[in-house]
């Protein structure tokens, strides 16, 4: 593999792994708004939804597993950090009653 392709596939994995952090901070947004937690900056209301709270952390924990392996040590903590934060509120909120989101 020549130079040039070595740094092609650097560059290319770089794109991936900035995409995957863009993706996961979509869908950790998506999990606060559906956890009552943030209004949706669209409609500025604040809705509860934990199915879709669920699937957003789901798939952000996934995402994360992926992504740690390319990324250094402190990116890794603060990916730990968002996961066990968007657990614990999801928790916290499937506590309350309705009611109260």
């Amino acid at each position: 593999m020549g130079e040039d392709q070595q740094g092609e596939i650097q560059e290319q994995l770089a794109d991936t792994v900035e995409l995957l952090r863009w993706i996961i901070g979509v869908l950790a947004g998506s999990a606060w708004q559906n956890l009552g937690l943030v209004p949706n900056p669209a409609s500025k209301k604040v809705v509860r939804n934990l199915e879709d709270a669920r699937l957003a952390i789901d798939a952000t924990a996934s995402l994360i597993e992926h992504l740690k392996l390319r990324v250094d040590e402190k990116e890794r903590r603060d990916l730990d950090t968002l996961l066990a934060n968007l657990r614990l509120n999801f928790v916290e909120q499937s506590t309350k009653p309705e009611s109260t989101a």
